[in-house]
C-alpha cells in the first residue's frame, strides 16, 4: 500500500500499512485527511550545500495533526492490545522525529492505559522511561529524573534487567549533559555491569557511544574513537540509521577536537545524510551546529552563519535548550572573529545564562573561556581574568589538561 492519499505523512502511512486493513486505511484517508497547503522550502545559493540545509521543518505541524486524528480513529477500530502496540510504535517514532509534544502525550496516554492493569506494568515502565527521555532532551532534569525513577522501580518489580540498564544509561546521559563526568561514567559502567549476564548488543552499543563521548571530552581521543567504531559496527549490522547518524556526528566531534577539520566535515556530512534518511532532527541540528563551528575555525564565516541559523531553527522546533545555548556561543565566536565585540558579548552572555539555567557546568566553562578571550581582545583585563578563572576552576575539576594550559597561557600574558 503506498500513497493512500497524496497528503499522508510517511509515519502515518507506515502505521496505516502495519496496523490496519486496507479498507480501514482507506476509510481513515477518506474521512480524516483533507488537502493541505504545501510550504515552499528555504534554499541557499551555496552550490552543493543547500541540499543539506534545505529541510522543511513545517511538516511537523502536519504530522502532529495527522497523528492526533489517527489515534482517535484507532481507538474506535483496534482491539486494546493492538491499540497499545500502535501507541508504542507512534511514541518511539515521534521521539525520533523530534515531535516531543506529541511523544509526551502518547506516552502519558500509554502510562494511563497501563496503570490500571497489573499485566501491563512493563508497558507503563517503558512509557515512563520515554517520558524521562523526552524531558532530558529538553534539559528538564528534575522531571526527567522523576520519571526515570518511576520506570526503574517498575522494571525492578518486573525483573526487567534491560529496562534497568536503560534507566542507568539515561541517567548517565543527563549527568553528562550537566557536565558531571564522574557521575555520568559511574552510571554508564553500572549499566554495562547490569547487562553482563544478559547481553543486549544494541543497548551495549548505546552505552559505548556515551562512554566514547565522555572519553572525547576528557581528551582521550583514541579511546573515544575505539568506542565509537565498535558501536558503529553493531548498529550498521542491524541497519539502525538513527544510531549511525549519532555515531558519525560523535566521531566528527573527536576530529574537531583533534583539529582535523576535513575529517570532521566528512563525518558530519555522512551523519547529515543518515539523520535525514531517518528523519532524526535531534542529531541533524547538532550536525549543523558542529559544521558551523568547524567553519569558524576555517574562517568561512558565511557558511558558519548559515549552518548556525539552520541549527537554531531545528533547536527551537525541538525546544532543545542545550543546543540553543551552544548556538549562541558559536554566534558569539563568529561575531568576535568579525570584530563586532559588542554583539559577540551579547551572544556569549546569553549562552552563559541559558547554560546556567540548564545546569550544564561544562558548557558554562566553555562559554566562560570564550568570554575570557573576548574581554582580553577588548583590553578589559579584569573581566577577562574573572571569566578565565571561572572556566579554569571547572576544567581543573574534571582534569582537562589542554584547556587548562591554554587558559594559564592567557592569564600569564595579562
Amino acid at each position: 500500500m503506498s500513497n493512500l492519499h497524496q497528503n499522508t505523512e510517511s509515519l502515518v502511512e507506515e502505521v496505516l500499512k502495519n496496523f490496519f486493513s486496507k479498507a480501514e486505511a482507506e476509510e481513515f484517508s477518506t474521512k480524516y485527511l483533507v488537502a493541505e497547503r504545501t510550504v515552499d522550502k528555504k534554499n541557499l545559493d551555496d552550490a552543493g550545500l543547500n541540499d543539506q540545509i534545505d529541510i522543511d521543518l513545517q511538516s511537523g505541524i502536519k504530522t502532529r495533526s495527522q497523528v492526533d486524528l489517527l489515534i482517535t480513529f484507532a481507538e474506535g477500530v483496534l482491539d486494546h492490545d493492538k491499540f497499545i502496540d500502535l501507541l508504542l510504535f507512534l511514541g518511539q517514532s515521534t521521539i525520533i522525529k523530534g515531535e516531543f509534544a506529541t511523544a509526551l502525550e502518547i506516552h502519558e496516554k500509554l502510562a494511563k492505559s497501563a496503570e490500571s492493569s497489573p499485566q501491563m506494568k512493563n508497558i507503563a515502565a517503558n512509557a515512563y522511561l520515554r517520558i524521562g527521555e523526552v524531558y532530558s532532551r529538553q534539559a528538564q532534569w528534575e522531571l526527567s529524573f522523576n520519571f526515570l525513577g518511576k520506570a526503574d522501580d517498575l522494571f525492578k518489580e518486573e525483573n526487567d534487567i534491560k529496562g534497568n540498564a536503560e534507566c542507568e544509561n539515561m541517567m548517565g546521559t543527563i549527568y553528562g549533559d550537566q557536565g558531571d563526568l564522574e557521575k555520568a561514567e559511574e552510571h554508564f559502567e553500572k549499566a554495562l555491569n547490569i547487562l553482563e549476564d544478559n547481553p543486549d548488543n544494541v543497548l551495549k552499543g548505546k552505552i559505548e557511544i556515551n562512554l566514547g563521548i565522555i572519553n572525547n571530552i576528557q581528551g582521550k581521543y583514541d579511546t573515544a574513537l575505539s568506542y565509537f567504531r565498535r558501536a558503529l559496527l553493531d548498529f550498521e549490522k542491524v541497519g539502525d540509521t538513527k544510531r549511525v547518524a549519532e555515531i558519525r556526528q560523535d566521531m566528527g566531534m573527536v576530529y574537531t577536537k583533534k583539529k582535523e577539520y576535513q575529517n570532521a566535515l566528512n563525518e558530519f556530512d555522512v551523519s547529515i545524510q543518515a539523520a535525514r534518511q531517518a528523519n532524526y532532527l535531534q542529531t541533524l541540528g547538532i550536525d549543523y551546529l558542529s559544521k558551523s563551528y568547524v567553519y569558524t575555525q576555517l574562517s568561512d564565516l558565511d557558511l558558519a552563519e548559515a549552518f548556525a541559523d539552520k541549527s537554531m531553527e531545528v533547536a527551537y522546533k525541538l525546544t532543545d535548550k542545550l543546543t540553543i545555548a551552544e548556538i549562541y556561543k558559536i554566534k558569539g565566536i563568529i561575531q568576535r572573529i568579525k570584530g563586532k565585540y559588542d554583539t559577540a558579548e551579547n551572544y556569549l552572555l546569553t549562552s552563559l545564562r541559558l547554560n546556567k539555567e540548564s545546569g550544564n557546568q561544562l558548557n558554562c566553562a566553555e562559554t566562560e573561556y570564550e568570554l575570557g578571550v573576548l574581554y582580553n581582545l577588548k583590553n578589559e583585563s579584569e573581566k577577562s581574568r574573572e571569566y578565565f578563572t571561572a572556566a579554569l576552576q571547572y576544567f581543573k575539576k574534571i582534569n582537562l589538561e589542554e584547556e587548562i594550559k591554554e587558559i594559564e597561557s592567557y592569564i600569564g600574558k595579562q
